[in-house]
């Protein structure tokens, strides 16, 4: 999964059941993101996940906190 337009950095990313950054739609970690000085960074999410109404949230930190931004699979 491609991100792009986002701050350099390294960030966790969540899998939920809703686009929304409550941990109570927390179903899994997945791998971390890790964003260059060129804004984009990519993952790997397993095919399994998609078209199940699922959403992969970035987090801004490891206090998961702050919603970066979501994307719908």
């Amino acid at each position: 999964m491609n991100f792009s337009g986002l701050p350099a950095g390294t960030y966790p990313v969540h899998l939920h059941s809703r686009c929304n950054g409550s941990q109570a739609f927390h179903i899994t970690v997945l791998e971390t993101l890790q964003v260059g000085s060129g804004g984009a960074g990519t993952i790997d999410v397993p095919s399994s996940y998609f078209d199940r109404g699922l959403c992969v949230i970035v987090y801004t930190s490891s206090s998961v906190a702050a919603v970066l931004t979501t994307r719908a699979i």
